[in-house]
């Protein structure tokens, strides 16, 4: 574990397995700090308006761009305040985009700009080099604010379903991917939770009576029917518990590596009294 922090933390990430409880233990802390008047922000998985992350955001090549500019010239201004310039290529907050127009964007022109998303079209070294750059760009926006923030799974999971699941892209990969991004955000003193789970089976068992069959479809089909389930012959519901054992041994890895504090909490009888108690305690001998 990391030398105690000699400046407050301005970031707190949480990080565990689907239905490990994230989202609980990162609104806790949020409302805890909210409760000591400490001012933070939080932002859950799926946010649009995400610092450190791209949700639903497509890395168009400038070419492209220009094609559907002119193909779609009639509504593509619904497009253009949500396109910014990144070399020679162009990143589009297509999700923010259709959700100001009122989904009056055509299904094409959305189709044709979600094929480039960050997280599942472009190639692994486009992605690695833009997330990098993100997390860069947050760190030194974070670094001159007061407050402090709150992330949930962006910092493990994602780029674990992104690098593993999706595109196969090795352990060795996954692994410095995210010592890099650690590298770029230490200076903000983060504090990382891991939400524990020792029996995934038994966590994904519960998590299903808890969320839909559609929800339970998409993992399943996420996890082993694109590169890493394929080179693997991974299957079905089997198939995603064993990726997840498999995720969450190279997480516990990373956790070793990192340059910064880190808790591992066992959660895996949900106490949340205890867990609320014990982060609680943590948190205020830095702040």
């Amino acid at each position: 574990m990391a030398n105690l922090p000699s400046t407050k933390p301005k970031l707190v990430i949480v990080e565990g397995i689907p239905g490990s409880g994230k989202s609980t233990l990162s609104r806790y802390i949020h409302d805890m700090l909210n409760t000591h008047q400490i001012e933070s922000e939080l932002f859950l998985e799926g946010n649009l308006q995400h610092p450190a992350d791209y949700e639903s955001v497509a890395c168009v090549p400038n070419e492209e761009l220009d094609r559907l500019r002119s193909s779609y010239s009639d509504v593509f201004h619904y497009i253009n305040p949500f396109v910014y310039l990144n070399g020679n290529d162009s990143l589009i907050a297509y999700a923010l985009a259709q959700q100001s127009a009122q989904n009056a964007i055509p299904f094409s022109l959305y189709e044709k700009i979600r094929r480039y998303e960050i997280y599942d079209g472009i190639p692994v070294q486009k992605y690695c080099e833009l997330m990098v750059q993100r997390w860069s760009s947050f760190a030194k926006d974070q670094r001159k604010k007061e407050n402090l923030i709150i992330l949930e799974c962006c910092f493990l999971q994602n780029p674990g379903c992104a690098l593993l699941a999706r595109h196969d892209a090795g352990n060795d990969r996954f692994v410095q991917h995210v010592l890099q991004i650690a590298e770029q955000i230490q200076d903000l003193n983060p504090i990382l939770f891991y939400l524990k789970q020792p029996n995934i089976r038994e966590t994904i068992e519960r998590v299903k009576t808890m969320r839909s069959q559609e929800w339970l479809d998409f993992v399943i089909w996420y996890h082993t029917e694109q590169d890493y389930g394929k080179n693997k012959g991974l299957h079905g519901y089997e198939g995603y518990i064993q990726f997840l054992e498999h995720r969450r041994e190279l997480e516990l890895r990373i956790i070793e590596q990192l340059p910064f504090q880190s808790f591992i909490l066992d959660n895996s009888d949900y106490d949340w009294e205890n867990q609320q108690r014990t982060v609680s305690s943590i948190m205020m001998k830095y702040l």
